[in-house]
Formats: structure tokens, sequence, C-alpha cells
């Protein structure tokens, strides 16, 4: 079953895959609502008086930044460009790799968010900093995103399941 790409569907021309009009008009909103909420954060950051090292946060977060894009999405292109590579012909389809490989990154994600709490020397000076069992709620955060990636893929099985025996009607 391959989509054709028509009046109301564009072609990714690295994958061949048909794109909507509605996913690229998501892509569009979600690029300008995340520029949106740059903006605000870097106005207010620069109108804040109580900031007295204001280029000491800059560096703080151009330095994430770039660890997220030198960092971690080398690793997630890298592992996705490597299971979806090695893996050709044999295991899951590749969408559910794909879907596999987005809930690893979520995870990954939640973990990297986390992980000052984990590399700070312990015990922390002021025992109300820090009360919460990280620990296990990173554990809930990985579930979470574990049954959600599960979701997703025998949501969609059903789908092509359903799809496939209305074809036969």
């Amino acid at each position: 079953m391959t989509e054709q790409a028509g009046p109301d569907r564009a072609v990714d021309e690295t994958a061949r895959v048909p794109v909507s009009r509605a996913m690229t008009v998501s892509r569009l909103v979600l690029g300008a609502a995340g520029l949106a909420a740059i903006g605000y954060g870097t106005a207010g950051l620069l109108d804040e008086p109580s900031y007295v090292d204001k280029w000491g946060v800059g560096r703080w977060l151009l330095g994430g930044l770039l660890a997220h894009d030198v960092v971690f999405a080398a690793l997630v292109f890298g592992t996705g460009w490597l299971v979806m590579r090695v893996g050709r012909g044999r295991g899951p389809e590749p969408w559910v790799r794909r879907t596999l490989l987005g809930g690893l990154a979520a995870g990954v994600a939640a973990t990297l968010v986390a992980l000052p709490v984990f590399v700070r020397p312990w015990p922390p000076p002021n025992p109300s900093a820090l009360p919460l069992a990280y620990g296990r709620n990173l554990a809930v955060v990985w579930g979470v995103v574990a049954a959600g990636t599960g979701m997703v893929i025998v949501i969609r099985k059903w789908a092509m399941r359903r799809r496939e025996g209305a074809g036969h009607r």
C-alpha cells in the first residue's frame, strides 16, 4: 500500500515519504511557537533586574544548547541510523523501530534533565532543596514513556489491521 503525492500532499525528497499539508502546517506552527517562547524567555532574562550575571546565564543556556545539538542529537541520530541500517530486512518493521527510537529519545532526554540531581554531591547543603525521590520519579517517567510508546505501536497495528480488513470487503 503505497501513498502517492497528490494536490494536497508534498513529498519529502530525502525519504520519499508523503507529507500532508496538515503536517507541514503543524511543523510551522510548532516552530513558530518555539521561536516565540525563546524570544519571550530572552526578553524576560534581559529585563529581569535580579539577574546580576546575565552573561553567565547566557553561557549556561548556550552550553545546554550545544550539549543538546552536539552530544544528544548526534547520539540519537547515530543510534537511529545504526538501528535502521543494521536491522533492515530483519526484526520489526521500520515504523516500529522508529517509534521505539522516539520513545528511547524521550526517555534519554528526561534522564538528561534529571542528571544534575544525580551527579551533585550528597547530601545537599539544604535538606529541603531536593526533598523528592528523584530516582523513583525518573523510573516512573521511563515507565510512562515505555507505556506510551507501546500504546502507539499497538494502536497503529490495530488501525492497520482494521484498514486491511475494510479493504477486503
